[in-house]
């Protein structure tokens, strides 16, 4: 459960005396106090009143704390509409939910406290002191924006499950996610990268600091076993489908070995001629858990990337599903980091930070 903080409005009107354009101290009061009627769930009209200074004649006006210069709405409002959104509706629906509050903004008007919430939230990201990552997650996701194929990819510190970074680059581009990934090894001091079987994370980082996500590894082998097994048994070689059984209980087993186990070695030298039909298939299959067995991640505390699809899924897909697209790279990344800001810190989320 996360707790909230919205800003609150006050009710007394403070004096400011230094000047906005010189910065001197002295500034006097120039008109009477009058009331201005705002959008708020709990106010409908705040003090304010003229201030002149001395020295350089500048007036401006002061407000009280939780009235932005120039808003009809208050802050409280604005940060409530800015929750509404990230938490699923749309812009009109968060419209159209306001009047039951006797309040009012428009569509225009929330996308725009939205977009500047977002800027906000990525600006304190990246203020932030960088902490020391022992696990670099890393994974990828098609961007949907205004008709065009695009991709993200998402870094992420698999021990603390916290966003680090997103990228506007797509998997298929392997001098980009070679770039980008040692950058953010290098600024996070990573000693690990762990990643999908994808060929473009191959040779980034040294032999042995790059590791497989057992999920993915495990999920694509077992399904393409199970599919050989079938196969094998329409084809009535009941041998070779009995084997694939087998491999299919040695790649579940638990715990898992960190070396090749002696029965997959067998069943890799028996097939290794094989060069038709449905055999050759199991030889490919074979050589291929072969060359990555060791490759797999074996870490005590998670072997696995599901860190990586998880924020993806909290910061971006579940918004995607429900909206058209994206117009700007901007929008889809300050969208990922305020998604990532208001899951908050140990349960407490300060919306006064970005409202």
């Amino acid at each position: 459960m996360i707790r909230y903080i919205i800003p609150s409005v006050d009710s007394e009107l403070k004096l400011e005396r230094h000047c906005p354009n010189c910065g001197r101290f002295g500034g006097n009061i120039h008109s009477r106090l009058h009331y201005r009627k705002i959008s708020d769930i709990k106010i409908s009209a705040v003090p304010q009143r003229r201030m002149k200074c001395p020295f350089c004649k500048t007036t401006w006006t002061i407000r009280p704390d939780g009235i932005t210069d120039g808003k009809q709405r208050s802050d409280r409002l604005i940060a409530i509409g800015v929750v509404l959104y990230m938490f699923g509706l749309s812009y009109r629906s968060v419209e159209k939910f306001l009047p039951l509050l006797d309040c009012k903004g428009s569509k225009s008007s929330i996308e725009r406290d939205v977009a500047k919430a977002g800027q906000k939230a990525k600006t304190l990201h990246f203020s932030a002191p960088r902490l020391h990552v022992r696990v670099l997650g890393v994974d990828g996701t098609g961007a949907k924006m205004a008709g065009k194929k695009a991709g993200l990819l998402f870094f992420v510190d698999v021990e603390r499950k916290r966003l680090i970074c997103v990228e506007p680059v797509n998997e298929r581009d392997s001098a980009k996610v070679r770039r980008h990934v040692q950058k953010v090894m290098w600024e996070v001091g990573a000693e690990q990268l762990r990643t999908d079987e994808l060929s473009v994370y191959e040779r980034i980082v040294p032999e042995g600091s790059r590791k497989i996500c057992l999920a993915h590894w495990r999920k694509s082998k077992c399904r393409r076993t199970w599919q050989l097994y079938r196969q094998l048994k329409a084809e009535g070689m009941k041998f070779e489908a009995s084997e694939m059984l087998k491999l299919l209980e040695l790649l579940k087993a638990e715990p898992r070995p960190p070396t090749l186990p002696e029965a997959v070695e067998k069943l890799v030298r028996r097939y290794i001629n094989c060069r038709k039909g449905l055999l050759w298939k199991v030889n490919q299959l074979l050589q291929h858990i072969e060359r990555t067995w060791a490759f797999v991640s074996s870490d005590e505390t998670d072997r696995t990337n599901n860190t990586a699809e998880r924020i993806i899924g909290l910061d971006y897909k579940i918004r995607i599903k429900t909206a058209r697209g994206f117009k700007a790279w901007d929008k889809i990344l300050c969208h990922c980091y305020l998604s990532e800001y208001l899951r908050g810190d140990d349960g407490l989320c300060d919306l006064r930070k970005v409202v």
